[in-house]
């Protein structure tokens, strides 16, 4: 299997959740008035939660798919530093994806040319790369682990529903022991008297 298609399950995943962090931080900078008096934002975080879950089911997804080949050390041989450009361009379209929908869906049009980058372009975009920075550096580190952990889980529940097969095909069988009434129980002491002896009679 080609490298390329490893990695990009794990750059999409990365971009998607670090625009999920990243966005609210923009946002509340600019909503605090921290880059002037000017309308940056569309005052809404309602695509923040459901980037965040896409983002964290594309790593279970990638984990589920790809932890041999993470675990064995094949999927990223030069780490995760190369990545980084392809990680923040696919952030950078994440963000205006989430952006452009939850003004759609709230306002029912888009605001405006630059509203979707949430605070002036070089402050948001610098803000966007160093949490895709943080992101990917945390996840490289981890990556392994996870992968690890993942192959366990899968482990378990294909342990778990093997035995959960067997023990539904295996008919159950009760065995009962019963002792026939012709066999007595050996007696230790006698029972009566003893007979009397031949002189007295």
């Amino acid at each position: 299997m080609a490298n390329s298609s490893i990695r990009w399950g794990f750059c999409a995943a990365l971009a998607v959740i670090s625009a999920a962090f990243a966005d609210p931080l923009v946002e509340f900078a600019s909503n605090a008035g921290w880059f002037g008096r000017g309308s940056f934002t569309d005052h809404s975080n309602l695509d923040v939660v459901p980037t965040l879950v896409a983002g964290a089911g594309l790593m279970v997804l990638y984990l589920v798919r790809r932890a041999p080949w993470v675990v064995a050390g094949r999927a990223f041989p030069r780490g995760v530093t190369p990545l980084l450009p392809t990680i923040f361009l696919l952030q950078i379209l994440t963000l205006y994806g989430m952006e452009t929908a939850e003004q759609l869906l709230v306002f029912g049009h888009v605001l405006g040319p630059a509203v979707w980058l949430g605070a002036p372009p070089l402050i948001s975009l610098t803000i966007h790369a160093a949490t895709c920075f943080a992101v990917t550096l945390w996840f490289g580190r981890s990556i392994r682990t996870l992968a690890a952990t993942t192959l366990r889980v899968i482990r378990l529940i294909r342990a778990i529903a093997t035995l959960a097969v067997r023990s539904a095909g295996m008919p159950a069988r009760r065995v009962f022991y019963a002792r026939p009434f012709k066999e007595l129980a050996p007696v230790l002491c006698s029972i009566g008297e003893r007979a009397p002896p031949i002189a007295a009679l």
